[in-house]
């Protein structure tokens, strides 16, 4: 284990990624770019629309609208593998989230729940560990009544 695999790196890459999603889920909408690397670097693929690249003012928008629009948003990351290359770090887990949707124009809501492959690059910046790069892509099988299969 060289310095740039250290415990105490594990464990910050591990804590940006949770950080995000409490950040959503606390609904600290706000916070959702500061967990980008940068505005030039930041690049996603989403498992909704629009199935584009997204740089990091789009990622921004649709983080927002997606985290805003869902409440009593839950998650689990299972089977979370961190590997580091250098400055770097590639994460890879399953994500599991749900809760419910609500059209605040017809003040009607919709349970939505989903099972995703999930990976993300982070990256060492001034500012700590960032996500420079996520990548979404729903779990073809996965069944919502809870026989997720890996």
């Amino acid at each position: 284990m060289g310095p740039q695999d250290s415990s105490r790196d594990r464990d910050d890459v591990e804590g940006i990624i949770r950080a995000f999603y409490e950040a959503g889920q606390n609904k600290d909408l706000t916070a959702l770019a500061d967990f980008h690397s940068s505005r030039d670097s930041f690049t996603k693929f989403d498992e909704n629309p629009p199935y584009t690249r997204q740089n990091s003012d789009e990622a921004f928008v649709y983080e927002q609208a997606a985290f805003a629009n869902i409440s009593d948003y839950r998650y689990a990351i299972e089977d979370l593998r961190i590997d580091f290359f250098g400055g770097a770090a590639v994460a890879t887990f399953y994500l599991t989230y749900g809760g419910m949707f609500v059209n605040d124009y017809s003040f009607e809501g919709s349970p939505v729940s989903g099972r995703a492959r999930v990976t993300m690059v982070v990256v060492r910046t001034p500012r700590g560990w960032r996500i420079a790069h996520e990548h979404l892509s729903r779990y073809p099988d996965w069944v919502a009544q809870g026989s997720a299969k890996k």
